[in-house]
């Protein structure tokens, strides 16, 4: 979407784009276009810093980049400024200079140049174009702090990570009346994994004189990733336990 400013000889114009560049670097946001030597040469002498400041710390910056032999802009997405131009080719005049700019309109003739020059090569030139990919000092402080911030973010999240726990509830059904339910217990109790604290337990009735037992377990969510892993290869045991016929996960809560 194209941006419009005020008419920027004007005390309003220039509060517009002092307003517009605070979060950005550049007129299209973080990369440098046409759009910026539009807005640059209508602007009649460096804004000052104490009532513009990002209006200051780009013109400034622009100026620094033409006086460098600057080479060439990206397309743009397209400005309008008031009483101004509406494209780069109107924007400065087409006639090569060689001189430092004493005015913004003296200073892009070269830039505008290049660009007439170079039409049929455009694309290539944008590509290749790293222009502005440096950073303002405001803007690499910026970074760390935003940088410090994600970073200490991301340390307490994995520490809350490891502190994280979460209880099991477990249905464990034997093979018949038969089965003898305290090798059952002891089987289940037998299976010991870093994280993985078993609790108590009771037996249930279920029918015809079959019991099941009901016992609770703790785990540490950052040491044991599944606990269906350990119910299916480490206790029941595709049906080899003798004592344990199946097993069902009653409940599963964080605590």
């Amino acid at each position: 979407m194209a941006v419009s400013f005020p008419d920027l000889s004007k005390a309003e114009g220039l509060k517009a784009l002092n307003d517009h560049l605070a979060p950005y670097s550049y007129i299209d946001g973080y990369n440098a276009s046409k759009d910026d030597l539009i807005v640059y040469t209508q602007i009649q002498k460096a804004p000052e810093s104490s009532q513009y400041p990002h209006a200051s710390r780009w013109y400034n910056h622009i100026t620094k980049r033409l006086q460098d032999s600057f080479e060439g802009f990206s397309s743009g997405k397209g400005v309008k400024v008031s009483g101004g131009s509406a494209s780069a080719s109107s924007a400065a005049p087409s006639t090569p200079s060689s001189q430092t700019p004493a005015a913004p309109a003296a200073a892009a003739k070269a830039p505008a140049a290049a660009a007439d020059d170079d039409d049929m090569s455009d694309s290539d030139d944008d590509e290749d174009l790293d222009l502005f990919g440096e950073m303002t000092p405001e803007e690499k402080e910026a970074k760390a702090k935003k940088d410090a911030i994600i970073e200490a973010a991301k340390k307490r999240g994995a520490e809350k990570a490891k502190l994280t726990k979460s209880m099991i509830v477990l249905d464990v059904k034997p093979w018949d009346d038969t089965t003898d339910m305290a090798e059952l217990e002891k089987e289940v109790r037998s299976v010991a994994k870093d994280g993985l604290l078993w609790g108590s337990s009771k037996l249930v009735p279920v029918g015809f004189g079959i019991r099941k037992m009901q016992i609770t377990a703790v785990i540490e969510d950052a040491k044991v990733e599944s606990m269906d892993s350990i119910i299916e290869e480490e206790i029941v045991r595709d049906g080899e336990s003798e004592y344990i016929q199946s097993i069902d996960v009653v409940s599963f809560n964080k605590l």
